[in-house]
C-alpha cells in the first residue's frame, strides 16, 4: 500500500516514468498485461489532463469504451477491462476529470456537460479508422454521461450498454431536501463508504483505495440536480441500448431511473441482476459471473 501511495503522488505530476512503476499501478488494481499492449497518456481535454489507457489483445474484434462511474477509476473497472480483452476487445478508457490520476478538483464538476466534453473529445481522439465495431459500456455516473453525449451527438457505437445507470440517485427527494438545508452551512460533506455490493474484500478495498476521494462536493449534487431538470425535455431517441441493473442496488433510483431511460429510448433493452447492488463490476464471484453471462449475450446479439 505504502508503494502505490507513494507512486501515485508522483503521477499526479509527472508519469510513470518505469515500467517497474507501471507494473505496480497494473498488478495494484489487478489489470491484466500478459498479451496485453498497453498504453497510457495524459491528454489535454478541456483545461484538464485526463489519464487515458489502452488494452489492445492481438487481432481484436471490436473496440470498446469504458466509462467509470463517481468517486471511481479505471483501476475500478479491472474485472470489466479483464474480461474484455480476454473476448478480443481492444479497450479504451480513462478517468474522469476530479478523479483517479486526472487532474481537477476531486469529484467535483459545475455541470454535467463538462463530463460529455471530455467524453466526446477522447473518443474523437481515439476512433478507429478500421471496420472495427465501436462498442461503449458505462457504469453509473459514467451512464448518465453516455446518456446526454447521445442527446447531444447521437451515437457512433454499434452497442451501448449502461450498467447500474445514474439519473436519480438513491432517496431523491430526500436527498433534495438534505442539499438544500447543507448547502447553507458547508461546501462539502464527507463520503460515507456505502455497502453497495456483496463482495466484502471489495468493500475493504475501496477505503483504502488511494484513488478513491472521501468528501462529496455539494455543488457536484446541484449540477445533478440540473441536469435531471435539463432532460425531461429531451425527445425520446430511437437507439437501441442495453441496461444492466441489480434490484439490490441502494446508490440510484433505479426503479425510477430504468422507467425514464425506457421513456427516452423506448427501444432499450433491460436485464435484471437478481441480488445484484450497485457496484456489479465488483460483485462476489456468483454474481459476476451471473452479469457477464448477460454481457456475453449482449455481445453476441445482432444490432
Amino acid at each position: 500500500m505504502e508503494k502505490i501511495t507513494e507512486l501515485i503522488e508522483k503521477l499526479r505530476e509527472s508519469s510513470f516514468d518505469t515500467n517497474r512503476n507501471l507494473d505496480i499501478y497494473l498488478n495494484f488494481y489487478n489489470l491484466e498485461s500478459d498479451h496485453i499492449e498497453h498504453c497510457y497518456e495524459f491528454v489535454e481535454c478541456s483545461g484538464e489532463r485526463i489519464f487515458v489507457q489502452t488494452f489492445s489483445p492481438l487481432n481484436p474484434v471490436a473496440v470498446t469504451y469504458v466509462v467509470h462511474g463517481y468517486f471511481d477509476h479505471a483501476g475500478s473497472m479491472s474485472n470489466l477491462i479483464n474480461y474484455l480483452t480476454r473476448r478480443k476487445h481492444k479497450v479504451i478508457t480513462y478517468d474522469l476529470q476530479g478523479h483517479g490520476l486526472s487532474s481537477g478538483k476531486r469529484s467535483m464538476i459545475t455541470d454535467f456537460s463538462e463530463y460529455v466534453d471530455v467524453f466526446k473529445e477522447i473518443y474523437e481522439r481515439k476512433k478507429e479508422s478500421n471496420s472495427l465495431p465501436a462498442y461503449v459500456i458505462s457504469h453509473s455516473t459514467g451512464g448518465a454521461i453516455t446518456i446526454e453525449y447521445l442527446f447531444q451527438y447521437g451515437s457512433p457505437f454499434q452497442k451501448v450498454i449502461l450498467v447500474s445507470p445514474l439519473v436519480r440517485s438513491y432517496a431523491w427527494n430526500l436527498s433534495k431536501l438534505g442539499f438544500t438545508f447543507m448547502s447553507s452551512v458547508t461546501n462539502e460533506l464527507n463520503r460515507m463508504f456505502k455497502n453497495n455490493s456483496s463482495n466484502e474484500e471489495y468493500l475493504q478495498f475501496v477505503k483504502k483505495d488511494p484513488l478513491q476521494h472521501n468528501k462529496v462536493p455539494l455543488d457536484w449534487f446541484k449540477s445533478l440536480i440540473a441536469w435531471n431538470e435539463r432532460i425531461k425535455e429531451y425527445l425520446p431517441l430511437d437507439e437501441k441500448l442495453f441496461v444492466i441493473q441489480g434490484d439490490k442496488d441502494r446508490t440510484v433510483d433505479w426503479k425510477h431511473n430504468l422507467s425514464f431511460i425506457k421513456g427516452k429510448f423506448p427501444e432499450c433493452k433491460i436485464q435484471i441482476v437478481s441480488g445484484g447492488d450497485h457496484q456489479l463490476f465488483n460483485e462476489n464471484e456468483e454474481l459476476l459471473l451471473k452479469m457477464f453471462e448477460y454481457m456475453d449475450k449482449i455481445l453476441k446479439e445482432k444490432k
